[in-house]
Parts: C-alpha cells; sequence; structure tokens
C-alpha cells in the first residue's frame, strides 16, 4: 500500500521499489549488452518481430474460421502489447474521436 508524505505525494511500497531497481538494472545491462553486440540485436529483433506475426496470424485466422471481427484468441491487453510492438495503431472504437481530428 502507497504511504502518503506531508506534501500530499505517495511513495511506493517497498517490493515495488525493490522490483523496479532490478528491473532497471537487468535492462541498463541489457542495453549494454546489444550496444556491444549489433548482431544480436537484429537477431532479437528479427525473433521478436517473427513471434509477433505468429500471433497476429494465428489471431486473424480464428477470426476469419469463427466470423468475429476480432478473433476469440487474443483480445485486451494481449492485442495492445502485439499492436504496440508492431507500431500499429490501435483499433478506433465507436465512443474514441478520430485520432486526427479535422482543422477549423
Amino acid at each position: 500500500m502507497s504511504t502518503p508524505l506531508p506534501g500530499g505525494s505517495l511513495t511506493l511500497p517497498n517490493w515495488y521499489r525493490g522490483l523496479a531497481i532490478v528491473v532497471g538494472l537487468v535492462s541498463i545491462i541489457l542495453a549494454f549488452v546489444v550496444l556491444l553486440d549489433p548482431v544480436l540485436a537484429v537477431a532479437t529483433l528479427i525473433l521478436l518481430l517473427a513471434f509477433a506475426l505468429l500471433i497476429i496470424g494465428i489471431d486473424r485466422l480464428i477470426a476469419g474460421v469463427t466470423g468475429h471481427p476480432f478473433g476469440t484468441f487474443m483480445s485486451g491487453a494481449p492485442r495492445g502489447l502485439v499492436n504496440e510492438a508492431l507500431g500499429a495503431p490501435p483499433p478506433a472504437s465507436p465512443g474514441m474521436p478520430p485520432s486526427n481530428p479535422p482543422k477549423p
């Protein structure tokens, strides 16, 4: 649980702070590994792209077979993560304004 400070801000729980430190250190170490070995970086990107395309292909195949606009294999957060990884825009929903509103 977060603890309020006198100024009204919150502090994070100790377990979360520890996890954030570990993830930060691992990220920095991996960044140096990638910088020192660009071939590893390219191979990693190729594997990530291949995995994302595999997931999207399975999802679209299921959507085509079931006839639903979005496959039931992947919805919600997993779909958003794959779209984010590929740089795809999020799907528009009826209640959302257009991403590029017309200029007056």
